[in-house]
């Protein structure tokens, strides 16, 4: 389903003449960087720390990510392809259209209490990568899934006949500032429950038939 969306989220190829070992630590640095970045944030964490929670030299390090940068990217494509994951599995399990689409911008939703979803994703991500370079990114991935599921409902008389890429657009921000509210507020339980409470609504208001 979500297969688009996980092209663009690849390990490198193997260097070296020993691709086992070269993936094994690679994985290592990538797991110990997660723990890192997802705990503390990009900011709070030096690259020397990074190396010793691998167990590697930094040259090492520096040599399968080419940056303390390049590691969080790294590692935010890690996380994304988690929270496509959910999504998809949320989506798997509803045949109906209509509940298939409430499943996914539900889990969507749902996944920002997940401290590294919030924090690597929603906190630093914009920051660190740019927000120019993601919106690209989500041109290509998350936004043209949405637009397909908006098109398929239009299709089926579920939402208005208004042009499908700008309902898509106006649906796609109201997700994600959603997003970004619960993520800056992580334990207001109430803020969390009114947005989707909201969403709901709009999505009950939206829909025709």
């Amino acid at each position: 389903m979500f297969t688009e969306w996980k092209s663009i989220y690849r390990m490198p190829k193997p260097r070296g003449r020993n691709p086992d070992l070269y993936a094994a630590t690679h994985g290592r640095i990538l797991a110990a960087a997660r723990a890192l970045f997802a705990a503390r944030g990009h900011d709070a964490v030096a690259t020397p720390e990074l190396a010793a929670a691998a167990g590697v030299a930094q040259g090492s390090l520096f040599h399968h990510f080419g940056s303390k940068r390049d590691l969080f990217i790294a590692v935010h494509d890690a996380v994304q392809l988690e929270l496509i994951g959910r999504i998809d599995a949320a989506a798997a399990v509803e045949a109906d259209p209509w509940r298939r689409f409430g499943a996914i911008w539900r889990a969507y939703l749902d996944a920002t209490a997940d401290e590294a979803i919030r924090r690597v994703l929603l906190l630093d991500g914009p920051r660190v990568i740019g927000l120019e370079a993601l919106r690209a990114r989500d041109r290509e991935t998350a936004f043209a899934f949405l637009l397909g599921e908006v098109e398929g409902l239009q299709a089926l008389g579920l939402l208005p006949g208004v042009p499908a890429r700008a309902l898509a657009v106006l649906l796609f921000g109201a997700l994600d500032q959603a997003a970004f509210e619960m993520a800056d507020f992580p334990q207001d339980q109430a803020l969390r429950a009114a947005l989707v409470e909201a969403m709901a609504a709009m999505m009950k208001a939206l829909r025709k038939g």
